[in-house]
């Protein structure tokens, strides 16, 4: 099934339950649920193409993958992927966590795998894993590419460099949007993640901007480029963009 834009966005603006067909609609996870959903995420969101090297493996399906790696101590071994023998099972329990009243089985035949009696194919499995991601604000591209090696460097750097600033975790965000909002953590607990997620990076913008424009106007500060609005768009400069490339040029390449 395929969402038109237009009807994305709606569903995301208001946090709607995204129907993908009459069997299967994905629920917006709250952050009630984000220490589970953060855990059992991982599975859909291994860079599958780039951190294996067997070309086996590069062939596979994602959901093929999940299966291959089930119970494969010495792939999850050699590749020092903690949990990889049992994505598959994190994958499960994840579709539960964002389909209230999935009925989950595997069919008679290996690989095969039924959501309320509908079957997932690999290309049904990569539509449920793209609305997961993007209903739940994942930083994650599924047809992107990037060099594994050249990604942890990246990010090791981008860790050594903001090793200095001051560590928050969820909890501590969650605080301070309580206080930001002057509301209660029941309400904010019961926002999606996605939405959490928006008005934390909302607020932010809003007290840099407020700041420097307090420097501004005081005549006391210049700025050599203009001062973003707070209300601009949420999104960002893609950090990675040069290291990457479609996923089909990938396939192309490989045969």
């Amino acid at each position: 099934m395929k969402i038109n834009k237009e009807s994305l966005l709606t569903f995301l603006m208001y946090n709607k339950p995204i129907p993908y067909n009459k069997s299967i609609t994905l629920t917006p996870v709250t952050m009630n649920d984000v220490i589970s959903f953060h855990f059992l995420s991982k599975s859909i969101i291994v860079r599958k193409n780039s951190t294996f090297h067997d070309k086996k493996i590069i062939k596979m399906s994602y959901l093929e993958f999940l299966f291959y790696s089930f119970g494969n101590q010495e792939l999850e071994e050699g590749y020092k992927i903690v949990g990889l023998s049992q994505y598959l099972f994190y994958f499960i329990e994840l579709i539960k966590l964002c389909c209230k009243d999935a009925e989950i089985r595997f069919g008679n035949q290996f690989g095969s795998l039924y959501i309320n009696n509908f079957l997932i194919t690999p290309e049904v499995f990569d539509d449920l894993r793209r609305i997961i991601i993007i209903q739940n604000d994942i930083d994650f591209d599924i047809d992107e590419f990037i060099n594994y090696e050249t990604e942890q460097r990246l990010l090791k750097a981008q860790k050594e460099q903001n090793k200095n600033n001051d560590k928050s975790d969820i909890e501590d965000y969650v605080d301070s949007l309580i206080i930001a909002l002057n509301t209660t953590e029941e309400h904010v607990m019961n926002m999606t993640i996605r939405k959490f997620w928006r008005y934390i990076k909302r607020y932010q913008l809003h007290e840099r901007y407020t700041i420097a424009k307090t420097g501004e106007c005081s005549g006391m500060v210049t700025y050599k480029e203009p001062i973003r609005h707070w209300m601009i768009s949420l999104e960002e400069d893609d950090k990675y963009g040069y290291l990457k490339t479609d996923e089909n040029e990938l396939r192309e390449k490989i045969g």
